[in-house]
């Protein structure tokens, strides 16, 4: 009777520990995630007085219109331009209340238009807000751009920073049908509709097709290249066919990833199928059209397809070794593309963080064929450096031509009556100096509809009033250093000491196995929600602590399996891994997360599989020992569903790659809630008398 009394008074006294330590977690818990909430990004836009008239004079101003390409003076009143014209003729409509601004020989012209970059969603992987990125775009004298990597996540994002009116770069947004890899995500875009409102900042353009490797895997090419064969197709004719026709059927204008010939020639039949002998009224687009033989080059303007280009030619930093000779000059052969096709409108593109941002490096690019890499400039092949465009010819491309592919031509890319005041003034005059000095070319100041949104610290006077704003940087999540370095002690320690406490006698193991039943309930949940908060918003800092509790939950509740009877040799092989696993999940979350190790996503890895494996062979010994005597498959299907199975599949899948993963994360959390409702409501632990 002692001994029933000692068991009963240690039961209470662990259920007491137990329920402060929880508590205690909890609230340290709530304080970080409040501490660590993210904070708002930039200041609204203020509105422009539509009666204001300024006007920039004693300067040259290159339009890109071909009736008057070259002016002296500008006059803009709210957001567009009044009048283009000579000094004389522009300074007769000023007033008392003009701002007049004498740019004093300096080079007024259309902001750059880049139809293709990651700046704004790739901002947080170069760890830069949706604020930052932008400026870096203002800064570089980029005043539209095209979104080329565009998810539901992404979405979101530059929706809200849009609709808080934070937005002052016009952009465009591509959606995407499948990923670089080629697996397919599908037909969410259909629920975001194309937009077409003139003036708009945020407008969303069409669909992105990845057809051929670069950005994963290999350009598809028509022979053998570096070892890799003809490269990578990722989807089949008939599948690009059918993704063109459904997404023009809807309205979007089709963008695709084609690089090597053999995936430029996939997409201009996929094009052609689509528009069925009519114009390219959609402007289909293609994106990179690095390797075209001659046929594919005089077929653009055929079909009236847009090519989108980059100036810079990677020689200083190569992706791979150059082109065999013979095959040269199929390679962004932007001379013969231009004389070939004299009216098709042509598109460029940074596609930073891939290559630069300064517009002025691929302009000295699309003149020179040369690379410049910080300090240093590379020549590129020799059957390549007769490839150049004239200056004309490539600003056009990078303002006017660009415009078109965003849909926007009539309302940026050239200086006329009516356009937006989207402009930016330049250190000097790229029309007049030598090609060689085109690359040191320097933004002074960038306007985006009348409004100074950047002025360079030196050139004030062409920017009366500007008030020079620090955009607001990317806001840094993570608890305090020492919190951080506790998180990943406690991990470690907290599961350890609920492990050693099953060593002082079965009198405590019923306990241990509810408690561990409770916290498999609480790991699985946790885990459900953290998944929910990543997919509604990937930066939610909430989600990084959410995996720490849950995983070390996961290790509690394996705990509470090894508690609930004699799991036999094999039963042990299987908990060993198991409880390893979660603490190795928790320890990659911080440790990629919270310390910015590179090995924390090798650690997730090992960690996840290490966690299921174990579970799987718990299940096969459970099965015969029947340590959980209810649904004793349980522990076996919740191992094999939620890592090794979902893992495998992905292997061999060439799309829909969202379910494997899916499976893989809901199998793990509905199935720790299922233990943990099983060792809750177990009456003893089996094999075991309670003394």
């Amino acid at each position: 009777m002692s001994i029933l009394v000692t068991a009963r008074a240690k039961d209470s006294t662990l259920k007491e520990i137990m329920n402060r330590y929880l508590l205690v977690i909890f609230v340290l818990i709530g304080v970080c995630l409040a501490a660590c909430a993210p904070a708002a990004q930039g200041a609204p836009v203020q509105p422009i007085d539509p009666a204001q008239l300024i006007i920039f004079y004693n300067g040259s101003v290159l339009t890109m219109e071909k009736d008057q390409p070259i002016a002296q003076a500008i006059a803009i009143r709210g957001e567009k331009i009044e009048a283009v014209g000579g000094d004389e003729e522009i300074l007769a409509r000023r007033g008392p209340e003009t701002l007049v601004i004498d740019l004093a020989g300096r080079t007024l012209m259309p902001g750059f238009v880049d139809a293709h970059t990651h700046v704004l969603n790739d901002a947080r992987s170069q760890d830069m807000s949706l604020d930052q990125a932008q400026m870096l775009a203002l800064r570089n004298g980029i005043t539209t751009l095209g979104d080329l990597y565009v998810d539901q996540s992404f979405l979101r994002d530059i929706q809200r920073f849009n609709a808080a009116g934070q937005l002052r770069a016009r952009t465009g947004l591509y959606l995407v049908y499948n990923d670089p890899c080629g697996r397919q995500i599908g037909t969410w875009y259909k629920s975001y509709p194309p937009t077409r409102i003139p003036g708009e900042m945020l407008r969303i353009n069409g669909v992105k097709i990845f057809t051929d490797g670069g950005s994963c895997g290999h350009v598809a090419l028509s022979f053998d290249y570096d070892d890799h064969g003809l490269g990578d197709l990722w989807v089949t004719q008939e599948a690009l066919n059918n993704a063109v026709a459904e997404a023009q059927a809807a309205g979007y204008q089709v963008a695709i990833h084609a690089i090597g010939d053999r995936a430029v020639e996939q997409a201009q039949t996929a094009i052609a199928f689509a528009m069925n002998g009519q114009p390219n009224t959609y402007r289909h687009r293609m994106e990179h059209v690095s390797v075209l033989t001659p046929d594919m080059v005089t077929r653009f303007g055929e079909l009236g397809i847009v090519p989108v280009l980059n100036g810079q030619y990677p020689s200083c930093t190569p992706f791979g070794p150059p082109l065999p000779e013979e095959y040269g000059d199929w390679e962004w052969p932007w001379a013969e593309l231009r004389a070939e096709n004299p009216t098709l409108p042509i598109a460029w593109h940074s596609d930073y963080p891939f290559l630069s941002i300064n517009p002025f490096i691929h302009l000295y690019g699309f003149v020179t064929r040369n690379d410049v890499y910080q300090q240093y400039t590379c020549k590129p092949q020799d059957w390549l450096r007769d490839d150049v465009l004239a200056v004309e010819q490539a600003l056009s491309i990078m303002t006017l031509e660009s415009a078109y592919a965003l849909f926007r031509e009539t309302e940026v890319g050239s200086l006329r009556p009516g356009k937006y005041a989207d402009l930016i003034v330049i250190s000097e005059n790229p029309l007049t100096i030598e090609a060689e000095q085109l690359r040191r070319l320097s933004v002074l100041a960038t306007m985006v509809g009348g409004r100074f949104e950047y002025c360079v610290g030196g050139a004030l006077d062409i920017c009366p009033g500007y008030a020079a704003r620090t955009p607001v940087p990317l806001p840094d999540t993570r608890p305090p250093e020492p919190v951080r370095w506790l998180a990943l002690v406690l991990m470690i320690v907290a599961p350890l000491g609920f492990g050693a406490l099953r060593l002082r006698g079965s009198a405590i193991r019923l306990t241990l196995a509810r408690g561990g039943g409770l916290a498999g309930i609480a790991g699985g949940g946790l885990w459900l929600l953290m998944w929910s908060l990543i997919r509604d918003d990937g930066s939610n800092p909430a989600g990084v602590w959410l995996s720490i509790v849950a995983t070390a939950a996961m290790a509690v509740g394996v705990v509470g399996l090894a508690c609930a009877g004699k799991p036999g040799w094999l039963g042990w092989v299987g908990l060993a891994p198991a409880f390893l696993g979660a603490i190795l999940l928790g320890l990659a979350f911080i440790a990629s997360e919270w310390l910015g190790m590179d090995e924390g996503w090798a650690l997730m890895m090992i960690g996840l599989m290490s966690h299921t494996i174990g579970l799987s062979l718990f299940g096969l010994a459970n099965i015969k020992a029947r340590v959980l005597p209810r649904f004793n498959f349980l522990p076996l299907v919740v191992g094999l569903l939620s890592g090794p199975l979902p893992l495998a599949a992905s292997f061999g899948l060439a799309e829909d790659a969202e379910w494997p993963f899916a499976l893989l994360i809901f199998a793990l959390g509905l199935g720790w809630v299922a233990l943990g409702l099983l060792l809750l409501f177990m009456s003893k632990p089996r094999g075991e008398m309670v003394s």
